[in-house]
């Protein structure tokens, strides 16, 4: 659907909201897509010179045109999340630090190999059954044949010193043999694409498309580097040559992953079996096939397959490489059920419960990903920017700030998710303000006003409230602020007077305490205090200060007398 004729279509909704319920059903499936492009337009509208439908007409028809799904994905909680990427980098970590040895054991491999099959690799492919210079029933040394043979896989691992490291992650032994070296570079090949699709808002299928020129990074106005990875979508056709921002730790992955298929190209471009054409020398996928000579799965008969088909996220952890992950630090939690409840809706008891291991999946990556890139409050700002590894801002210019001007487009429905994300985020915010943890500086009495909207209400109610307009919530520094009217013009973060007032101002009446922000409170006032100390009486600074001051020590009172 294109943007003009979104605009037109949501007009006249606008106008006339029983009819937008009449075909809600109609437009589910492209729901999605028009909130995108009226998105676009209202906050293109100073350079438009003009404003189809402001932003409570956009929470309007998100309201009715955006459901919730009973089978949600669910969010991964930020231990669990974070302990599968560390592992992940651990194990791309590990593979680099190795990289020289196991290019050095690979190419004698093929050399070996080669050599069996009478000096030439193509004829490997046939199979050289007893011939492999890696049977452990042949005598080592060389035949009358000249074939040479030797021995066990194992001492030539422990000769070019791999053998340790592909005990640690693949099944390595007598019986495995030198498939076990094909299935550790398969291993990479998957961890590589696990931790890119932990950093992007990628499917499966998109990132398994991916190829080696897929990583870019430019510029923007400002001169921030903004990183991207491009690839095809796998839903539109428009979207042949779309991009994905990324965080810039998913370089190093990007180079394991074309070490990897850098190796595998080396055996493909002898199998008699294959074709390749010039862009799969030159520009491959990441997410190579096996074609080693001793790999069961390299083609030995005429094959056309260009894509390899990617097991579930749960089967790779569990079955094919056991040794990945730990199931103990898999186990869910208390706190991990309990946040996971948080963010999503509806969580399945059999599946998601106390002393179970959580079954991880693709797109359970993709919805995280989506949230964790709302600092929704669950996963701070500053714990997100650690596990990015200090992720540039573009990222967040970009999905906090409507700031995308970028050479090329992104994923239309990567943007879209987010923005539905946006809107349950605030959901979740407002709910958890009923607990004990919140207080208001005018008492309980107001925090159950503030609250009121959602006491009787369940979720799906909350979402359409939300999205109307009739709930708000944003963080500050003091808690939060439920101010249902335009944006605060005094911030609430870097000064915090406006919200607990100063002389005699009250309070905010919107304004939120959170119990947990108290020990950063009591060390602003110890701040604020030392400053206040250099500051020349009566200058605006120490105005400023003063008044800063006093508010803190308001937010103290309330919270060590509540």
């Amino acid at each position: 659907m294109a943007c003009t004729d979104a605009g037109i279509l949501a007009t006249e909704l606008y106008r006339y909201p029983k009819v937008i319920e009449k075909l809600a059903d109609y437009y589910k499936q492209r729901a999605n897509r028009l909130i995108e492009c009226l998105h676009s337009l209202f906050i293109a509208r100073e350079s438009l010179g003009f404003s189809i439908i402001d932003e409570s007409g956009i929470k309007l028809l998100s309201s009715v045109l955006t459901t919730t799904d009973s089978t949600q994905t669910v969010y991964i909680p930020a231990r669990i999340w974070s302990y599968q990427v560390s592992r992940l980098r651990e194990c791309l970590d590990d593979f680099l630090l190795h990289q020289e040895k196991i290019e050095a054991c690979y190419d004698f491999c093929l050399s070996a190999y080669a050599r069996n099959a009478g000096g030439n690799l193509s004829n490997a492919f046939g199979g050289l059954r007893f011939d492999g210079p890696f049977v452990t029933s042949r005598v080592k040394g060389e035949s009358r044949s000249g074939k040479v043979f030797y021995g066990s896989f194992q001492d030539t691992a422990d000769e070019y010193g791999i053998s340790e490291l592909l005990d640690r992650w693949v099944l390595f032994d007598e019986n495995s043999g030198i498939r076990a070296l094909s299935s550790y570079l398969t291993l990479i090949s998957n961890v590589g694409l696990a931790y890119l699709l932990n950093f992007s808002l990628m499917r499966i299928d998109e990132g398994a498309r991916l190829r080696a020129n897929c990583y870019e990074v430019e510029r923007d106005p400002l001169g921030d580097e903004i990183h991207t990875l491009k690839g095809v979508t796998t839903k539109t056709i428009e979207d042949s040559d779309a991009r994905w921002i990324v965080s810039p730790t998913v370089e190093f992955a990007l180079k394991a992953l074309r070490a990897v298929v850098i190796l595998r190209l080396k055996p493909a471009k002898e199998n008699p079996y294959i074709s390749l054409s010039k862009e799969d020398v030159e520009n491959p996928v990441l997410q190579s096939l096996q074609h080693e000579p001793w790999s069961p799965k390299a083609p030995k008969s005429q094959s056309t397959k260009k894509y390899k088909k990617i097991r579930s996220y749960g089967d790779i952890a569990k079955n094919m490489w056991p040794k990945l992950f730990d199931d103990k630090e898999l186990t869910i939690t208390k706190a991990d059920l309990e946040m996971a409840n948080r963010m999503t809706f509806g969580l399945d008891p059999e599946k998601f419960a106390v002393g179970k291991v959580w079954p991880l999946a693709w797109h359970q990556l993709r919805r995280t990903g989506a949230v964790n890139m709302l600092a929704s409050g669950l996963v701070t700002e500053a714990s997100l920017q650690y596990q990015l590894k200090h992720a540039s801002r573009a990222m967040s210019q970009y999905y906090g700030k409507n700031y995308y001007r970028l050479k090329e487009p992104l994923n239309d429905e990567a943007r879209a998710y987010y923005l539905r994300e946006m809107y349950q985020s605030m959901v979740r915010e407002f709910k958890a303000l009923q607990s004990d943890q919140y207080v208001s500086p005018h008492g309980e009495k107001r925090k159950q006003q503030i609250l009121s909207e959602i006491s009787e209400k369940d979720h799906e109610q909350l979402l359409k409230a939300a999205k109307a307009g009739q709930i708000s919530y944003r963080q500050t520094f003091l808690g939060g602020c439920a101010n249902s009217g335009p944006p605060c013009p005094l911030g609430g973060i870097s000064n915090i007077s406006s919200c607990m007032g100063f002389g005699g101002n009250t309070p905010c009446a919107s304004a939120l305490l959170d119990k947990a922000k108290l020990p950063m409170i009591k060390q602003l006032k110890n701040v604020i205090t030392i400053q206040i100390s250099d500051a020349a009486p009566d200058s605006p600074l120490y105005l400023s200060l003063q008044s800063q001051l006093e508010s803190a020590e308001r937010a103290i009172y309330v919270f060590e007398n509540s």
